[in-house]
């Protein structure tokens, strides 16, 4: 039987819905969170271990969770994906995949090099500096603060005033400045792409939220309407630039153009699916895993 290890945080409803679907064809289904996963290497040879429990020969690992921490902790887990990979495992998204895009900076600038439009950004290391910024640059619009590292709308902030910098929670030093996308009604795009080699497949839904920001866990509402070629053309390009085996792509339009906001590499779906009559989860197994 083929066995799948699913890294997450807790067995919440991802993992049910992932659980549900890959049992369906014959997949032996447990799970498992990075942080409890520990390694050792006698004669050579690599052992993984969770809880102390040796952790069977794995022929998949999706990965729902990776674990915040300092930088070493942080690398650590991503050396453990890497090890799975080296190991034969098939490993979604893999460690280099989920680099080039849970930072923001380096999606940023790759998007940029590749013609794609994102939101003017700025970035800077160190309080004054960024101060200095936000006093001379800042336009009445205000900018938006995200955190370098982040998902699911936390820490995001519109600053109006520079004073407004300390109020924000940054233990990093590292200042992540965007360009503020006014498009009136308080609205986004997500479309979630599943893709394997040539082929493809992807959903999509507009997010309306009561602020800019539109995310379903800061209370945005999902609608099914019909999209823009366009959107859905530059969120397939972007996800095939990036190699992405599954990842979502925000994209914002304003002032006749479309910008990614965002593309997260261990996506959320629930929204999505409540919107959704196809079953999310058949698609992301019948096309990565079968």
């Amino acid at each position: 039987m083929i066995k799948t290890l699913i890294l997450t945080e807790k067995e919440g409803w991802h993992f049910q819905q992932l659980k549900r679907s890959l049992e369906s064809i014959n997949h032996h289904v447990f799970s498992g969170c990075l942080s409890n996963i520990t390694l050792s290497l006698v004669n050579n040879q690599p052992k993984l271990f969770i809880n102390e429990t040796t952790i069977p020969q794995v022929d998949n690992v999706i990965v729902r969770f990776v674990p915040g921490g300092t930088l070493e902790e942080i690398t650590y887990y991503l050396n453990i994906l890497k090890i799975f990979e080296e190991m034969g495992v098939r490993v979604i998204n893999t460690a280099q995949k989920i680099e080039s895009t849970v930072d923001k900076l380096y999606t940023s600038y790759f998007l940029s090099k590749n013609n794609i439009k994102t939101p003017d950004t700025f970035v800077f290391r160190g309080y004054e500096k960024a101060k200095n910024f936000l006093d001379n640059e800042m336009s009445e619009k205000g900018i938006v603060y995200k955190p370098l590292f982040g998902s699911q709308g936390d820490n995001v902030k519109l600053i109006k005033h520079s004073s407004e910098l300390k109020e924000i929670d940054n233990s990093s030093n590292i200042y992540y400045f965007q360009d503020y996308l006014d498009n009136t009604v308080n609205h986004d795009y997500r479309i979630l792409v599943i893709r394997n080699n040539d082929a493809c497949k992807y959903f999509y839904m507009t997010r309306y939220g009561d602020t800019f920001i539109n995310n379903v866990s800061k209370g945005g509402s999902c609608v099914k309407e019909p999209l823009n070629k366009a959107i859905t053309d530059l969120a397939l390009k972007a996800s095939r630039l990036l190699n992405m085996s599954f990842c979502g792509v925000d994209i914002m339009s304003c002032n006749n153009n479309n910008y990614i906001i965002e593309i997260n590499s261990i996506p959320a779906w629930r929204g999505l699916q409540d919107v959704e009559e196809e079953i999310i989860s058949d698609y992301f197994v019948n096309l990565l895993m079968a």
